[in-house]
């Protein structure tokens, strides 16, 4: 029961990014610039907040974060509907950053304390699919309402129905306890550093042979392949972030609206849950790899050919869906490296893609076509070669 109410309560704080966010880029007057530095402040305090709390999530304080989260939340909707101006909107909108921050490391504590780790990878993907799915019914029934409700209405009650949401999420969370197996992997995961330390001393003394050295060289290479992997989602969410930022700026000078962003998302969201339940991620780099690459061309190539509803809908869909796959294959991929340690440092690398990409976005579009285009090819490309390496 928690557990779908975790990710029906993560799912509803991420329609609640897509409608601020949005509402602020296509309702307000707000400039290409202004709009980058608002999404990478949103990402800058979720990073910020993932450092300060990421120590609860280790310890599995998961009701703590729900609590802040909620908190949060309630308060961003309260603000949202009270403000007048695009910088009352984006405080609203950095609140709920914390909002996301705190529910992400308080889902993951909960899933990583209350399940066994054989269900680890199940429920991770379990979660993205709820996720896509869920959004894009949510964003589909949004934007059927358009026409009957004020767009800020819309954002505002979407804002209330997660703070209920959560709320029923925080009540079903059993009482806080870890496993004996859960704390043993703890105890394994920080003595692995320390025997780290010690075989590299132990190899030291004797050349490079023996035991010690072997396992320091294991220690050595599962550290830096998880950073990596690490690196390659920081990258890979940067060129997501790039294009959702840039797009509402992009289709203000044509005929699609709001509502015509809200269909696309929508079906980009089902598109992504329905690839999700079909594909469920790969191990493997070198197809995680080509999938990264393939991504980034089409972002960078369909994105001249958006013309009309469907061109929209589709470019959409196709980012999103591919993204989706990728998102999950790369956590999945961390997690089974570090076993479910240090989550909270991958939220972190992968914010900070988000939120270079969301500056980067309005920057690069409003320093020209050249800038806007070479810029996600290199970022692609480092995203390819980190996860290889």
């Amino acid at each position: 029961m928690w557990y779908w109410l975790g990710v029906t309560y993560i799912a509803a704080l991420s329609i609640v990014d897509f409608m601020m966010f949005n509402y602020i880029g296509f309702r307000t007057n707000v400039s290409d610039v202004d709009y980058g530095i608002i999404g990478a402040a949103w990402s800058a305090v979720f990073v910020a907040t993932s450092e300060l709390l990421g120590r609860l999530a280790d310890r599995g304080d998961y009701r703590r974060l729900s609590a802040v989260s909620l908190t949060f939340i309630a308060a961003a909707s309260v603000l949202f509907a009270l403000a007048r101006g695009v910088w009352l909107m984006a405080l609203a909108y950095i609140f709920h950053a914390v909002a996301t921050s705190t529910a992400n490391l308080g889902f993951s504590a909960s899933l990583f304390e209350l399940s066994p780790d054989v269900e680890w990878e199940s429920r991770t993907s379990g979660q993205r699919l709820g996720l896509y799915g869920i959004r894009g019914l949510g964003l589909l029934a949004l934007a059927m309402a358009v026409p009957f409700v004020r767009l800020l209405g819309l954002v505002v009650g979407v804002g209330v129905a997660a703070v209920a949401i959560g709320l029923l999420f925080l009540t079903a969370l059993p009482s806080q306890w870890i496993t004996f197996e859960r704390k043993l992997h703890g105890v394994i995961n920080r003595l692995s550093l320390t025997g780290a330390y010690t075989a590299a001393l132990g190899s030291f003394v004797s050349y490079r042979y023996g035991i010690l050295y072997s396992i320091s060289r294991g220690v050595a290479r599962g550290s830096g392949s998880s950073m990596g992997v690490a690196l390659s989602a920081t990258l890979t969410t940067f060129v997501g972030d790039y294009y959702l930022t840039a797009l509402p700026l992009i289709l203000r000078q044509m005929t699609v609206g709001l509502r015509d962003y809200m269909i696309a998302f929508a079906a980009a969201g089902l598109a992504a849950a329905l690839t999700l339940a079909m594909v469920q991620g790969t191990s493997s780099r070198s197809l995680a790899a080509a999938g990264i690459a393939l991504r980034g061309a089409w972002a960078i190539a369909a994105v001249s050919f958006i013309r009309s509803m469907a061109g929209l809908t589709a470019y959409i869909v196709i980012l999103v869906a591919l993204f989706g796959v990728l998102d999950l294959s790369l956590y999945q991929i961390y997690i089974g490296l570090t076993g479910g340690y240090r989550v909270h440092g991958y939220m972190v690398l992968r914010e900070l893609g988000s939120l270079a990409g969301s500056l980067a976005g309005g920057v690069a579009l409003y320093a020209g076509p050249m800038a806007f285009m070479v810029t996600p090819a290199v970022v692609t490309g480092a995203a390819v070669a980190a996860l290889l390496a």
